[in-house]
């Protein structure tokens, strides 16, 4: 099983500082990468060997001479490592394999089962891993990606608000045990924060807000390329920012949260309020046929075909998370803020509304610089979230690989 190392060396650090800038900026020479941290050559090139046994970086080819024998190219050996990605969101289970690079090689999706869940997920995970053909041996652990609230230090999934069935279950010891491999437990919007550092090409030392709003709504913050934690792993819950002292109950027992405001679930909410309480809509035939309250991607159809109850609904949900992320940039003031989840995905012209809102609110200057951007994996933010987990660990901890390689 291969073992992370947690504690702190020049060695380790080293190796960690060459492997991410390989990551972010190869193919590069050992002379680029001694100027850029100021090495020594031999530093770099012990570095460059233990890496390269550890089939984690390959020489392809070399780099322009100036005067002399051309420089070695070094790069990611993308395919000599995977990853196994497992998201935990409020009515499925997705599990994917990842390489280095942030490719999805594969992935499957079940709906979650409260009874035998851990049973189902490993089910799930034995399938993607057959279906893959990977050599398990080039596995390197599984990454879990959940809503909060979670024990990170025992790994497990303690009382989420919106995963009814869903109580202290001790997931990290569990696969763990199955698959002798480590196992890392992440909230999801931290995770999703992580992916867009990894495998977005942001420079590391942004600050990231990462929103996510989906059926709930969350948030994560990259601190100097770090989650920022906080006590008991709960900053970044801008769901769960009160806006309305008056609003409607939120699925976490408070009253006027973000989340109850902007989120999927608000939305939905929202739109079975209007037409109960006779509003005029498109959505009244299909909500009295079915008895069930329209989809998201339902309401924003009928809200592009300009009906009103959905179009009132998408603003006010609008104005609401503007005013949240008007708050957050007050107190973090962030480089970038960076959208996903379900409802940005069939919605994204949030972000144009949000951006506007916040941008007049916010009280500094320089927030007029924060760049909102939609998610470049709007499709698969679940999955590269859970691979960001465990890269992020690999790339502290390269020695784990190398270990495992070299005995």
């Amino acid at each position: 099983m291969i073992q992370f190392v947690v504690k702190d060396s020049v060695k380790k650090i080293n190796r960690s500082l060459i492997l991410k800038e390989i990551l972010q900026s190869g193919p590069c020479t050992k002379i680029e990468l001694s100027e850029k941290f100021n090495l020594t050559f031999q530093t770099v090139g012990n570095v460059i060997k233990e890496l390269e046994d550890a089939d984690l970086i390959e020489n392809v080819g070399y780099g322009k001479s100036s005067g002399g024998r051309p420089p070695i190219l070094y790069n990611m050996n993308w395919s000599s490592v995977y990853v196994i990605s497992l998201a935990i969101e409020v009515e499925q289970i997705t599990v994917g394999i990842v390489d280095l690079k942030g490719t999805v090689i594969d992935e499957e999706l079940i709906m979650i089962n409260s009874t035998n869940f851990i049973e189902s997920v490993i089910e799930l995970i034995d399938r993607v891993i057959n279906h893959s053909n990977i050599n398990q041996e080039k596995i390197a652990g599984i990454g879990v990606s959940a809503p909060g609230p979670l024990d990170l230090v025992d790994g497990k999934v303690l009382t989420p608000p919106n995963l009814k069935g869903i109580a202290n279950i001790d997931i990290q010891k569990k696969l763990e045990e199955k698959y002798n491999i480590p196992v890392v437990l992440e909230r999801d919007a931290n995770a999703f924060a992580l992916a867009e550092q990894w495998f977005n090409k942001s420079e590391l030392n942004e600050n990231i807000l990462y929103v996510y709003n989906d059926q709930g709504l969350g948030g994560g913050m990259i601190i100097n390329s770090r989650i920022h934690r906080g006590i008991g792993n709960s900053a970044g819950e801008i769901g769960h920012m009160v806006i309305d002292i008056d609003g409607p109950r939120c699925n976490c027992g408070n009253f006027g949260c973000l989340e109850a405001l902007s989120s999927g679930i608000a939305i939905r909410r929202k739109v079975e309020e209007g037409i109960k309480r006779g509003f005029n809509s498109s959505l009244n035939e299909y909500y009295l046929k079915n008895d069930r309250v329209p989809s998201i991607d339902m309401i924003i159809e009928h809200a592009n075909e300009d009906d009103e109850l959905a179009n009132s609904v998408l603003k006010e949900a609008e104005r609401y998370l503007g005013l949240g992320i008007t708050n957050v940039m007050n107190l973090f003031s962030p480089d970038k803020i960076v959208f996903g989840g379900s409802v940005i995905a069939l919605y994204p012209e949030m972000i144009e509304a949000v951006e506007l809102i916040a941008k007049q609110r916010a009280f500094s200057p320089s927030s007029q610089q924060t760049r909102f951007i939609k998610s470049k994996f709007i499709n698969h933010s679940n999955v590269i979230g859970g691979a960001a987990v465990i890269q992020q660990v690999l790339f502290d901890n390269p020695e784990a690989i190398i270990n495992e390689k070299s005995g």
